[in-house]
């Protein structure tokens, strides 16, 4: 794993974004607290159904199954949270792109 701001894509995170808004699978809004909410639209939910059942995504589907058990409903932010807190020295303390092992 490498420590990264935004998740795997870290850099081209914001045009990952664009991307999948330009192609009518993600919708952005803009929220009155300066933040922005993401949500799949219908062409991105069945998108994300064909993953789902795809054999090639069986894995990630397993941990990301895992994780809304375990986490729930929170945000991806109180997530970074919980990480950070729970592992400060393993995560925190770590320089962007290092690897963390």
């Amino acid at each position: 794993m490498v420590r990264h701001h935004y998740g795997p894509w870290d850099k081209r995170y914001y045009h990952v974004l664009a991307l999948l808004e330009g192609a009518e699978l993600l919708d952005v809004k803009p929220q009155p607290n300066g933040s922005y909410q993401f949500t799949l639209t219908e062409a991105g939910v069945d998108r994300a159904d064909a993953l789902r059942k795809s054999p090639a995504h069986s894995g990630v589907v397993e941990q990301m199954t895992h994780i809304k058990r375990v986490f729930g409903n929170k945000s991806g932010d109180a997530i970074k949270r919980f990480i950070y807190e729970q592992f400060d020295r393993e995560v925190a303390q770590r320089l962007l792109g290092e690897t963390i092992r």
